[in-house]
């Protein structure tokens, strides 16, 4: 066989071995001195280093995507805060409005009473008391029994669009079912009574 040496990058090989098909050995990447000169020429060295560029890159628009997102949900969450407050306080001062006039009203009809029973003001602020609490619990009664009548009506409704939508789909209803059950539960208690 040939013992002559193949020299490939100015880097010494072996020849190859017996039976085996001569080819010139890969490229090493050489180290030291002369490293970053062929790393520049390397085709794969630049693509390594432009896809390190990319992924640093890409992990530093990443964090300021999530940095920007994170941001937002912050200044959401004080925007709500800051409206939640103001709420409160518009509450507060809103009700502080309503149960002053409120006030007023019912001292003037209580003192204006008193002046047509005759100056008698302590007779004036106890009609003035029934009144207005006879007129709330009216109201309350009211509007309790037209909500409670609501919900009411409403259900009723719902059951109903229910029982008609299985009268399409299956030609009966569950209460038609549940009075097919019962009388054939009634029939077979009499049936079971006449059998004693």
């Amino acid at each position: 066989m040939s013992s002559k040496m193949y020299k490939t990058s100015s880097t010494t090989t072996p020849p190859p071995p017996p039976g085996g098909r001569e080819h010139p050995a890969p490229h090493v990447a050489p180290t030291g001195a002369g490293a970053s000169e062929d790393d520049a020429r390397n085709p794969a060295a630049e693509a390594f280093q432009r896809i390190k560029g990319d992924i640093n890159e890409l992990k530093e628009y990443a964090g300021y995507y999530v940095a920007a997102k994170v941001d937002g949900v912050k200044r959401t969450v004080r925007n709500i805060g800051l409206y939640a407050a103001l709420g409160v306080v518009g509450l507060i001062a809103g009700g502080a409005i309503v149960a002053t006039a409120a006030g007023l009203l019912i001292v003037g009809l209580a003192e204006g009473l008193g002046r047509l029973f005759g100056d008698r003001y302590w007779l004036g602020d106890i009609v003035a008391g029934l009144v207005v609490l006879g007129a709330v619990g009216v109201g309350a009664w009211m509007m309790m029994n037209k909500l409670t009548n609501t919900w009411r009506s409403q259900t009723l409704k719902k059951y109903e669009q229910r029982k008609q939508s299985q009268r399409e789909r299956f030609g009966h209803d569950v209460s038609k079912r549940a009075a097919e059950a019962a009388a054939t539960a009634a029939a077979e208690r009499r049936e079971a009574a006449g059998r004693r």
